[in-house]
């Protein structure tokens, strides 16, 4: 995978505007994370583990990636599957998982109704934030037992976050470790694309 294209796929893994900047720390789980953003689609299966978390990816035919997230060290570890390589980088916010209830710059939430989402009773709001000075809308979708954010939808539908499969169990600390074998790989000099990169 040349760096440029994992550099724009970090970019478009990241964790949007609309949620508090609060970790995933009390909740061990397993899930697929869907995220819609206008046309682009980024799906990862998704453990997490106090303070530690991993999103594994599929892109058609280049294998997985993998990010895991180590609070504990400041750092996350980018696992090239196809070269047995990893590259170790500081945690970005874009590496951050945010599972709270509220929402970041929050100022109103109306109580819709009860749903079931997935096998899981939850508690449908509609929120109302604050964004960059704009009043944004979304739908949020929260389990009543844990009060995690199952699925956030934007009211005018150009943006939605859903986890799917949701597991609330406790997550073997192996998952959070880097993979024997593999090498580490020096950051790259610059993210220019080559020419013929395909």
């Amino acid at each position: 995978m040349q760096m440029w294209r994992l550099g724009l796929f970090i970019g478009l893994m990241a964790i949007p505007i609309g949620s508090l900047p609060r970790d995933a720390a009390a909740l061990e789980f397993s899930a697929d994370r869907i995220i819609k953003s206008g046309k682009s689609v980024i799906t990862a299966h998704v453990n997490a583990k106090n303070d530690r978390w991993r999103f594994e990816f599929s892109y058609p035919q280049r294998g997985a990636s993998i990010i895991i997230v180590r609070m504990d060290r400041r750092s996350s570890w980018l696992i090239f599957s196809k070269r047995r390589q990893y590259l170790e980088v500081p945690v970005a916010s874009d590496h951050r998982l945010v599972v709270s209830e509220a929402m970041e710059g929050e100022v109103s939430r109306e109580f819709v109704g009860d749903e079931t989402l997935s096998g899981h009773p939850t508690e449908l709001f509609e929120v109302t934030v604050k964004e960059n000075g704009d009043t944004r809308q979304y739908y949020r979708w929260v389990t009543k037992v844990q009060r995690f954010p199952l699925k956030t939808v934007s009211k005018q539908g150009e943006w939605s976050e859903e986890f799917r499969r949701v597991i609330f169990t406790e997550q073997s600390p192996f998952l959070f470790e880097l993979p024997q074998r593999f090498d580490p790989v020096a950051p790259p000099t610059t993210m220019q694309p080559a020419v013929n990169d395909q």
